[in-house]
Formats: C-alpha cells, structure tokens, sequence
C-alpha cells in the first residue's frame, strides 16, 4: 500500500491523475477547464457521441426511468434480452451478460474452474482477472511470465497428470502495452493438449476488431467449448457492462444461476443498457467495416510516422494503443506534465497498472484523431524521448566522474 500511496502521489503532486473533465471526449477534451488533443480515451470507434447511442440512452430513460431497481433473478429490463440476443449474432456464441466485466469475471471464473484444476495466470493479466482467480479456494493458482507460451508448455506437461483441467488466463489484447495475446501459439497448445482451457478477458479489442465486432481472441482463436472470451459493452463498445461468450446455452445457464455477482449486484441501468442495445445494432450493421477500416488506418499512420521519427514504444502490434517507457515514475509523470504544457493529453503509467520498474505514458489512437493531431503527438515524444538520453548521459558521465575522482584518491 506505501508503494501505490506513493506512485500515485506523484502524479496527484504533477497534477496529472484524479482530475475532472468539463466537456464531452471528442478530438479534443477539457481537462481541468482546460483543452486537449485527446489521446487518452478508449473509445477507439467514438461511438460515444455517435446519436445513435445517445437516444437509445434518451428512449430507454423515457421507457424505464433513470434506474430498473430489481434484482435479475425477479425482474430484468426487457432491453436485457434484446441486448443478449445482438451479442449472440456478433459473436456467433451463447452470451452472458454482466453489469462489468470485473462483475463478469468474478461470476464466471468460479462456475468454470473447479477444485481440482490448475490456474496459470499472466503476470499482466488485468487486475478484474488476478481479483477473481482470488474467488477459487482450493484451486491451485500460479503466475507465468507475460505470454510465454513455452513455460505454459511445460506446465501442462508437467501437470497434466495432477489436474482434471488447467486454465490460462490473460488478456487479449493488453490495456497497458498494446500487445496481442499469442493467439497462434495458444491455438497449437489447444490442438495439442485436450485438458487445457483459456479464458480471456478482451474488451479492448472488442468493436474494433473482427467480424462484427467481436474482437481478436474470437476473430484468432478455435471456435471450441475449452475456450471462453469476455467483451467489454465500455470502451469502443460505448456503453456500459461486461459479456461473457461460450460454447453452449448451458454453460451461459450455469454462469447465471451459481455466478454470485450475477445474483447479489445490480443490473446495467436503463440509460446504458439502451446504449448498449444501439451499439450491437451498429456493430451489426454494414457501417462498422468503414469504421474499422478508418481506424486501422489511423494506427497504420502512427505506427510509421513513429518508426521515421524513431519514437520508442513498447509492442509493435497494429493497436490503437501505444506504452512509451520511461525509466522512473516521477520521469513519466514529468513527461505527462510535458505533454500537458504542449495541449496534448495522455495518461501516465505506473504501479499498481504497471510493474515498478515498468512506469511510462500511454497514449491511445481513435477515429477521432485528426493526421496533423497525431504528428504533434509523436513529435513531442520525440522530442522528450532525445531529453530523457541527454538526462541519462549526463548521469552517466557523472557517475564515471565521481568513480574517477575516487579511484585519484
């Protein structure tokens, strides 16, 4: 607790965390009544302003009101099944549905795994997914380094023997680097081992990916019943809640009727469920393709203009998400700062989100970015990046300075 306490503070002192916005996050966002290019969100597609969603929120209040206070076990909103219904068509599965995906995780995860299974878990698996492996009692839960595919290799030649089942857990694409899950390799390993499992937690690469919209892991991985995925209906999605794709109406079934916080939290109120219901209407309709196809070519954009300007960043994979490093979490959060002064808004990294010794600035692409918003973006990297190696030769040379003057003496 003394490290978060710490890290946070810093970017409390800098100004550049737990602020206010006064305005809608479009191009631009106000932050602190002040404007910004925005590079911070992760509504990749935008469909947060689009008017589509915004009067499914508006006719939902005008049919509901403000909130549908039941319990689902007695009395859902009928929007609930419509929504379902949608999610179904875009993903080609049965769909479970949650008031978020953390609410989602911590019902679906104890009704799949059992007693006598192992869980292997990513080191940068998202927190919602470390807080429900927590849940499992009895059941054997250890981490494995971030995507390495021959250590789960070797686990599960290992334990299989010891174990009804093993799961792998992670994320499909990752919030905070902007990489991929190894689909391909994980393909493989679920070919070549029946009793291994996945579940993965993708909700930053739902809408914006796939057919439809559902995402990479659903796009990349066998359509088989040991493989279970979560969306997020937040984030490109544009709405509010969590939904859980697997293989059967019985295991959707299951989820529902032992998943605790499917019981005993609330449901996704009517103007975000309404949202909701427009969003997979779009994501259903022949318009998401351009959208796609105009963010890709956004990512694609940014992606080159870095590689010219040999702007440094974690993960080359085509994302719209982007991790610059920086060495310390107060220079990430100086750098934060930086980009502030010059009207440009992104977030800084550090621990818990990140390791310690991994803080950086991430920055986020979207349909709403302009070409020229972006080159101001990476121009400014650059230019802190080159800052950040003459701060670092300084210390060096400073360094070998005092080991010569102490070696003189």
């Amino acid at each position: 607790m003394q490290i978060i306490e710490q890290t946070v503070g810093i970017g409390i002192e800098e100004g550049v965390l737990w602020r206010t916005s006064s305005s809608s996050a479009s191009r631009h966002v106000c932050v602190a009544n002040q404007p910004f290019l925005n590079f911070g969100t992760c509504s990749y597609l935008g469909l947060h302003i689009r008017s589509e969603l915004m009067n499914g929120a508006i006719d939902a209040i005008q049919r509901f009101g403000t909130q549908f206070s039941s319990s689902r076990v007695y009395s859902a909103c009928n929007l609930y099944s419509e929504l379902e219904s949608g999610l179904e068509q875009m993903t080609g599965r049965s769909v479970a549905v949650a008031a978020s995906t953390t609410l989602l995780h911590m019902a679906a995860i104890p009704v799949l795994v059992g007693d006598t299974d192992l869980v292997i878990i990513d080191q940068f698996a998202h927190a919602s997914l470390h807080m429900a492996a927590e849940l499992l009692g009895n059941t054997n839960v250890v981490r494995i380094r971030h995507s390495h595919m021959q250590k789960l290799e070797l686990m599960i030649q290992e334990f299989a023997d010891k174990h009804e089942r093993i799961w792998y857990i992670a994320d499909g694409l990752y919030s905070m680097r902007g990489d991929f899950a190894p689909f391909d390799e994980l393909s493989v390993l679920l070919d070549r081992y029946p009793k291994l499992h996945v579940y993965l937690d993708d909700a930053h690469s739902t809408g914006w990916y796939g057919e439809c919209g559902r995402g990479a892991a659903l796009s990349r991985l066998p359509n088989t019943e040991r493989v279970a995925v979560a969306l997020s209906l937040a984030k490109s999605f544009s709405a509010a809640g969590g939904a859980l794709a697997v293989a059967t109406p019985e295991l959707k079934k299951r989820i529902y009727l032992f998943g605790g916080t499917m019981f005993f939290s609330g449901p996704i109120q009517p103007p975000t469920l309404g949202a909701a219901v427009a969003s997979v209407k779009l994501h259903l309709s022949r318009e998401l393709p351009i959208l796609q196809a105009s963010l890709r070519s956004k990512i694609e954009y940014t992606r080159r203009i870095a590689r010219q300007m040999d702007v440094q960043y974690i993960a080359d994979d085509p994302t719209p998400i982007f991790f610059l490093p920086y060495d310390t979490t107060r220079s990430a959060v100086a750098a934060a700062r930086k980009f502030w002064e010059a009207g440009i808004y992104v977030c800084p990294v550090s621990f818990p989100a990140v390791p310690v010794s991994m803080p950086g600035i991430r920055f986020c692409i979207s349909t709403l970015n302009e070409a020229e918003d972006i080159d101001r973006l990476l121009t400014t990297a650059k230019l802190l990046q080159q800052r950040q190696v003459t701060l670092r030769s300084k210390q060096i040379r400073n360094q070998d300075r005092s080991h010569d003057a102490t070696q003189n003496i």
